[in-house]
């Protein structure tokens, strides 16, 4: 007997990814407190001149689509200071109607530093993405951290005329919720991109956040280095957080603004010069 129905009528359910890393670092040493991976997510921990703590987190799966899941998480406490960063630009593929997803987790307490300085999210044509960033810090801990999206792979002559991104930011101090943020947008980004009112033509963007009770006290140093930027940007003050906001019309130009900024800004809050993760450079 034979099935009414063929196999290529009725494609089977694929295995998702459901990865997962958490890393976490404790006290003025900055020791490694908590390491957890799971298939495809990794943490590399590579040694750095100056002894400083650099975390790299990768998918070795290449990409996400089709409902794939990620999880990240990576703390720090009692005066550890801490880079955060990933191995390579994440790719985000054609979707079958699952949003694929993207959650980081970041805690911070106790007079810890911790600088999440991700590499590119990459959105291709048909992809459906859903990318949260929730943030806990208590008011004697700092926090440097941004995300950056690019809308299609312009080299490719690639256009987004149906694909979707909801990219959020909660970010929560001494438990209450002081900044939450939303983008989103759905359809025909390459035409909804062009409105002045959402991206006016920008192909790519970033949101870089300060968080620190001295936060108000570099707004003019942030303002007077965005205004080298090739792109366009703008920064904005609430009590205890810079935000900064980046649009660009390619990831290149993104890419430069940002390493413009992050080194001189960089040097000013933490009174002395970083240089930024070596994976930027690979």
């Amino acid at each position: 007997m034979y099935a009414a129905t063929s196999r290529s009528e009725t494609p089977p359910e694929l295995q998702r990814l459901k990865g997962a890393a958490r890393v976490g670092f404790t006290g003025p040493d900055s020791r490694l407190s908590e390491l957890y991976q799971a298939n495809p997510c990794r943490v590399l921990l590579p040694r750095i001149p100056g002894g400083r703590v650099e975390a790299v987190l990768l998918n070795t799966a290449g990409g996400i689509t089709d409902g794939d899941r990620l999880d990240y998480a990576t703390s720090a406490s009692d005066g550890a200071q801490i880079t955060a960063t990933t191995q390579a630009a994440e790719k985000v593929y054609r979707s079958r109607g699952e949003d694929s997803q993207v959650r980081s987790h970041l805690k911070i307490s106790n007079g810890a530093l911790l600088e999440w300085l991700p590499q590119e999210t990459i959105l291709f044509n048909g992809a459906a993405l859903a990318r949260q960033t929730y943030i806990e810090i208590d008011a004697g801990s700092r926090l440097l951290a941004m995300d950056s999206l690019l809308l299609g792979r312009l080299a490719s002559g690639e256009q987004l005329d149906d694909a979707a991104v909801h990219d959020s930011w909660r970010l929560r101090l001494d438990g209450q919720l002081i900044w939450a943020d939303d983008f989103r947008l759905a359809g025909d980004i390459e035409s909804l991109r062009q409105r002045r009112s959402l991206l006016d033509g920008a192909r790519a963007l970033a949101t870089l956040i300060y968080v620190a009770p001295d936060a108000g006290g570099h707004l003019e140093t942030a303002r007077s280095l965005l205004k080298n930027c090739h792109g366009r940007a703008g920064v904005s003050e609430r009590p205890g957080l810079l935000i900064c906001r980046f649009l660009a019309p390619d990831g290149l130009i993104l890419r430069r603004d940002v390493e413009a900024f992050l080194p001189p800004f960089r040097a000013v809050i933490h009174g002395e010069s970083r240089t930024l993760p070596r994976v930027w450079a690979c």
